[in-house]
């Protein structure tokens, strides 16, 4: 991703890559707005000569290819009196990167879908269609609507943090350009609950989903893309599952405004999500230091949101909603000034979300707040134990990256340990300390006798602290 200089406006972004192939392999490029191909290509190979100098003696092995990309997705435009229109003709086109294929074949499963719905009826399977890839592709391809407006922002944001590994960005980066999208966002398998206890979830889910997308679709519609999913085929980690479970404890179903609740407090943990550990190191550039800015500006545009929602759907939160972004903030600088005490900052984030839900639902609050708090706990510990691995964490970062963020359990086990002193003793301290957490965990899951909610808190507890129970200890850590 070649963003444009700092300090030029009217600076066009590019993206470029390489596909090694059998002898050779393809180098491509793509830029919004007109632009000569053969200029393209030659800043492409420039670009890509600087990660590795060969690619400047490769010769071509044919004439350039290029074309025009459509970016102009709508679900409406989709479907039409002659067919359903799926990939490049429909505009799924990512906008950031010219990539296509993906959503070629993610639109061709949709549109068969829609097809096997109703084969008798085909203006029944056009809504239909138009209704999956409403559902799929809301935010992705928004932005590219606001292109005159939104456009050269959100490129900047995600090229700022192109070399960035704070979880922010990180997870930024998997939903706007990856084609995986947000559907691996929490990891890659879903929670396992029973169909019956799906059917009464995901309804509200969907309804916290919504009210996400219409706060951050306007604004900020790369964001957008964070809060859609596959919803009929993966169920992700999130708070408002949490919220829900202690919520119904109370014995009732989710009243009017419940969920703008649970949506505020997701729009306020990943804004809290993008001021975890120290702040970004400012760089000397001309004009913008993006990568700064868009910490600053994501993060503090998300908790605003969050804040202006709670004070509409439930004011009498307001002031508890308050008190617990304050609670994160001096969390936060405590683990930032001391280098410990990240067990502390999750516990906050994980314990929240269920205290408020039993409180609204009416359900006794405290053992959903000493389950939060272990979940929190439960969460970080298990990251450690990823990280040390060296598997995908949850937070899509590394253990050197834990480490420098100041979000790992492991300095408070032990002192002194850093990245690079890590050894296969590290790996069985770590996995004891996490299954201990696992072992308060289940005991204060016991403690929640509602049946749902308790079925619900069950799958989350294993689903967090799964890959403790996998094996004793992971592959050979060198000294």
């Amino acid at each position: 991703m070649l963003a444009p200089p700092a300090d030029d406006p009217r600076g066009r972004p590019r993206c470029v890559w390489l596909a090694p192939g059998p002898g050779g392999g393809t180098v491509g490029a793509s830029a919004l707005g007109a632009v000569e191909a053969d200029d393209l290509l030659t800043e492409a190979i420039e670009a890509l000569a600087e990660l590795d100098p060969r690619v400047r003696k490769c010769v071509p092995a044919g004439p350039v290819v290029s074309g025009p990309l459509s970016c102009g997705f709508s679900p409406g435009s989709a479907a039409g009196p002659g067919g359903l229109r799926a990939g490049n003709a429909a505009g799924l086109v990512n906008p950031f990167t010219g990539e296509g294929l993906s959503g070629a074949v993610q639109s061709g499963r949709l549109a068969a879908r829609a097809i096997l719905s109703a084969p008798d009826d085909p203006a029944a399977a056009r809504r239909a269609y138009e209704r999956l890839l409403a559902s799929a592709f809301v935010g992705y391809f928004e932005t590219a609507r606001h292109a005159a407006r939104r456009y050269h922002l959100a490129w900047r944001v995600l090229a700022a943090g192109a070399g960035s590994e704070h979880p922010f960005h990180a997870k930024g980066r998997r939903a706007v350009v990856l084609p995986e999208g947000a559907s691996a966002l929490a990891g890659a398998e879903p929670l396992d609950l029973p169909p019956a206890t799906r059917v009464r979830l995901l309804p509200f889910l969907a309804a916290c989903d919504e009210v996400c997308l219409s706060l951050v679709r306007g604004d900020w519609p790369f964001l957008a893309r964070m809060f859609t999913a596959d919803r009929e085929e993966k169920l992700l980690l999130r708070p408002a599952i949490g919220f829900f479970a202690a919520l119904v404890a109370g014995g009732a179903p989710p009243a009017r405004g419940d969920a703008s609740v649970a949506a505020a407090i997701e729009l306020a943990t990943l804004g809290a999500l993008a001021f975890l550990g120290p702040a970004v190191t400012p760089r000397e550039v001309r004009g913008v230091d993006w990568e700064s800015a868009a910490t600053v500006l994501a993060g503090d545009y998300l908790l605003g949101q969050a804040s202006r929602l709670i004070a509409e759907a439930a004011p009498e939160l307001a002031w508890s909603f308050s008190d617990w972004l304050g609670e994160l903030a001096a969390l936060r600088a405590t683990v930032v000034a001391t280098g410990v005490g990240a067990e502390a900052v999750f516990a906050s984030l994980f314990e929240f979300p269920l205290r408020i839900g039993a409180a609204l639902g009416g359900a006794d609050a405290g053992p959903f707040r000493v389950y939060g708090a272990v979940l929190g706990r439960a969460f970080l510990r298990t990251e450690d134990v990823l990280a040390l691995r060296g598997e995908r964490t949850r937070l899509d970062v590394t253990l050197a990256d834990l480490f420098d963020g100041r979000i790992s359990a492991l300095p408070e086990t032990l002192p002194g340990l850093s990245a690079g002193s890590v050894s296969p003793e590290t790996v069985r301290v770590a996995m004891a300390a996490g299954r201990r957490v696992r072992a308060e965990l289940e005991s204060a899951c016991s403690a929640v006798v509602h049946p749902l909610a308790s079925q619900v808190l069950r799958a989350v507890s294993e689903f967090v602290t799964g890959p403790l129970a996998e094996r004793a200890a992971g592959p050979a850590v060198p000294d």
